[in-house]
């Protein structure tokens, strides 16, 4: 795992942490914490934040194997704790917050995406939300803020992929574009933020925040009763493994699938 944090010098202002965690970005708890911990730091010099991926996809959701391989409910626990701290620290800062998705997005990437306030994906993009497939319940706390309702309860009971173009058209990501524009829209999106006077950008975002009314602590921890309930049941563990020892797939693609 790894969370490099970049303040380039050519972007006054703009913040970048970009995740690495191969094979395929599967998101560890240690990978949630310095997310948290970078975003909950910011100084009064930092403007905006820009959260990527290096790598196979963005997210590959929460590391399975990780959950597996901790004893007892430790990793589940962590998982949600982290993922609730992440996308807190993320629905809450103080500066906008913007997230760049290429290839693919699964479970607690998709968290994260929804918790922020701009959300850039390349075309060919796949999202799914996996959490019925891996014995949990979360993501519609941030799901109900992206999508219609029905469709949203379409994706998470059948946990089938939706492309990033598809979203886009539902209103759910800020911009789609081909992957090879991603990265130069991104920072050209965190510069113009960058150049607007901070003092009033920080109470745009203040007063934007207390108008939509979107609790994403509250709504995690709703959401996570449920998940420690199906742990403590066994059911929760059991599509883990299942997932684990590959009788059950994970996200299908033409050419690839970013399983862990």
């Amino acid at each position: 795992m790894s969370l490099e944090v970049q303040r380039p010098s050519d972007s006054p202002g703009v913040v970048r942490l970009i995740l690495s965690n191969p094979p395929v970005n599967a998101t560890s708890i240690e990978d949630l914490c310095s997310l948290a911990d970078a975003i909950e730091g910011i100084s009064q010099d930092d403007r905006v934040i820009v959260i990527s991926a290096i790598g196979k996809g963005f997210s590959a959701g929460g590391d399975l194997k990780e959950m597996d391989q901790l004893g007892g409910h430790e990793g589940i626990l962590g998982q949600c704790l982290e993922s609730a701290r992440a996308c807190t620290a993320i629905s809450h800062c103080a500066v906008p917050v913007i997230v760049v998705v290429h290839d693919y997005c699964l479970g607690v990437g998709i968290e994260l995406v929804g918790s922020a306030d701009i959300a850039l994906a390349n075309e060919a993009a796949l999202f799914q939300w996996t959490e019925v497939d891996n014995g949990t319940v979360g993501g519609a706390a941030q799901g109900f803020r992206m999508l219609p309702p029905q469709l949203l309860r379409h994706l998470m009971f059948t946990a089938e992929p939706i492309t990033a173009q598809d979203l886009w058209g539902r209103g759910a990501l800020t911009e789609v574009l081909p992957l090879e524009k991603l990265e130069a829209r991104s920072q050209e999106i965190a510069q113009i933020i960058a150049s607007k006077p901070p003092n009033l950008v920080r109470h745009l975002k203040a007063s934007m925040d207390a108008i939509e009314a979107f609790d994403v602590e509250k709504a995690m921890r709703f959401e996570q009763g449920f998940i420690f309930q199906l742990n403590m049941e066994g059911s929760g563990s059991a599509a883990r493994t299942a997932f684990l020892e590959g009788t059950r797939k994970g996200l299908q693609r033409k050419s690839a699938s970013p399983d862990t």
